[in-house]
């Protein structure tokens, strides 16, 4: 396999989807860069040179010729898009958040020990943590299946996003057992 950065990688890829024989003729964009003409996204002019070095692509040796894939670069084209197929598969296959796992139990009991709070979100990562910024905090899943388990309930407080946690009886028992 030829040793690529991950922008040329994805520009080549972006080369051998929209390459129907004519080539795909970028256009010049401001400080050293080129724009596709079909996504608009904008490659510096130096992501190009591994793949005209190595022979993947060809311009003619011109910057305003259409860039064409060649045989060598349909093949690694082909084996980044497996691969890229394989990584969204395992992101895919990751577990969803339990409510028994071992950080939904630890903010149960955080939860239960300033029960009747107010939830805050961090604004920045999906997270949300309880009663104030030294509270315990966890993702928005672990909190949805500690929801959907019976366990928590969470009520709006105010139209502005205001939530309060509370312990139900079920998950009273859970702590309990």
């Amino acid at each position: 396999m030829i040793d690529l950065s991950p922008s040329s990688q994805k520009l080549l890829r972006e080369i051998a989807k929209y390459d129907t024989g004519d080539g795909v003729r970028f256009r010049v964009a401001p400080r050293a860069r080129y724009m596709h003409p079909d996504t608009y996204s904008v490659y510096n002019a130096r992501t190009f040179y591994p793949l005209t070095g190595q022979g993947l692509v060809d311009d003619g040796g011109n910057d305003d010729a259409p860039v064409r894939v060649t045989e060598a670069g349909r093949k690694v084209a082909a084996e980044l898009e497996e691969q890229a197929k394989a990584e969204r598969a395992r992101k895919k296959a990751r577990p969803k958040p339990s409510a028994e796992g071992a950080t939904a139990l630890r903010l149960l009991r955080e939860i239960a020990k300033h029960d009747g709070s107010l939830v805050y979100d961090d604004g920045l990562r999906r997270v949300w943590r309880v009663a104030s910024h030294d509270g315990h905090r966890a993702s928005i899943g672990i909190w949805v299946a500690l929801e959907q388990a019976g366990y928590i309930r969470t009520d709006r407080v105010s139209s502005i996003g205001g939530q309060r946690a509370t312990v139900t009886a079920l998950g009273r028992q859970r702590l309990a057992a």
